[in-house]
């Protein structure tokens, strides 16, 4: 027990004072704890962990409404990819390194600044939340749940013992920066773009006339935008090329089922059918998510391989793929939706 203390006394006197200082913040937490406390915590932390998205993207995409779906869905795949290539750079070891004894949760990812899931709750659920058209109602209980959540989830992160709280508050603003600029910057944006005149009003017309005039739509320049953006999150993120792979399958599914060049546009509308035709879509496409998973896992090269970085890539890319496209494609073929004009 002696040998334990010293050696993270030892850890301890090699942090940063700001590191430090978390630490004695998480003892302080953890003073006030017990095993129900604890219970609270573990359960509160699952609300930024995989499965919470794993139902409700698919759910929003396939049965309420597609185009909130996609954003969500970019908000989250935006959001932790930002924090992989950042956790990777910066490499922070984990509170419990330095003092095992505050840890109460298990964990792989060895790397603590910022914390995920500080970062993704707040890019996450206000976007869901908040990402509603202009006049609907209860807009306060939606920004206060908007606010509730990444914060009760934050502080778990501290009691737990796995994040400092300089990193739950680094996540924060960061995924607060992804929820802002989806929710109320892109459509300002947007509108100004639509508005403007001069030089704006120019580049406008000539895309306009240049789709006219081809009868072809433009998605070639998403796609490539898409692109960019997974280059981006693939070059800074130390060789996890997963969140730059399902970004670009997700964005570009999105796009090539939406944005179509038969000047129809129809496409998949998340909000027609029955109750039981949503639930066979949720159904079968979560099933589909799942043996695609692991038979891509199975049947792709590992990490023992050279080429295991660009495999990664292409397994992540697939699922994105089957969320924003392949799934509502089946479900157009299987009569299991219908489809609307956007």
């Amino acid at each position: 027990m002696y040998e334990l203390s010293a050696a993270a006394s030892t850890a301890q006197s090699t942090l940063a004072p700001i590191l430090v200082w978390g630490l004695e913040v998480i003892r302080a937490f953890q003073a006030w704890g017990n095993p129900t406390i604890t219970g609270i915590a573990k359960l509160i932390t699952n609300l930024g962990g995989p499965m919470p998205y794993l139902a409700i993207i698919p759910a929003v995409l396939w049965c309420v409404d597609e185009r909130r779906g996609f954003k969500i869905g970019i908000a989250l795949l935006l959001s932790n990819g930002i924090n992989v290539s950042i956790k990777n750079a910066l490499q922070v070891p984990r509170p419990f390194t330095v003092d095992p004894s505050v840890q109460l949760t298990p964990i792989h990812d060895p790397w603590s600044t910022p914390s995920g899931h500080s970062q993704n709750t707040a890019a996450f659920w206000p976007t869901l939340l908040l990402g509603w058209k202009k006049g609907a109602r209860a807009f306060a209980p939606r920004l206060a749940l908007a606010i509730a959540i990444p914060l009760v989830v934050g502080l778990s992160r501290v009691y737990l013992g796995v994040h400092y709280p300089t990193d739950v508050a680094f996540g924060w603003a960061l995924g607060a920066l992804v929820s802002f600029s989806l929710v109320f910057l892109a459509p300002l944006l947007k509108s100004r773009y639509e508005s403007s005149e001069g030089a704006v009003a120019k580049v406008r017309e000539y895309f306009a006339r240049a789709r006219a005039e081809s009868g072809r739509s433009l998605r070639s320049l998403k796609l490539a935008f898409a692109g960019v953006v997974a280059f981006i999150l693939n070059a800074t993120s130390q060789g996890d090329s997963s969140m730059g792979g399902a970004l670009f399958g997700f964005a570009a599914g999105y796009i090539l089922l939406t944005d179509r060049d038969d000047g129809k546009n129809t496409r998949f509308s998340a909000a027609s059918g029955s109750i039981a035709q949503k639930a066979a879509r949720l159904v079968l496409g979560i099933a589909g998510f799942f043996l695609l998973y692991f038979a891509l896992k199975r049947f792709l090269p590992g990490a023992q391989s050279p080429h295991y970085e660009l495999c990664r890539f292409l397994r992540y890319g697939i699922l994105g793929f089957w969320l924003s496209a392949l799934a509502p494609m089946a479900f157009l073929k299987l009569k299991l939706a219908g489809s609307g004009t956007r």
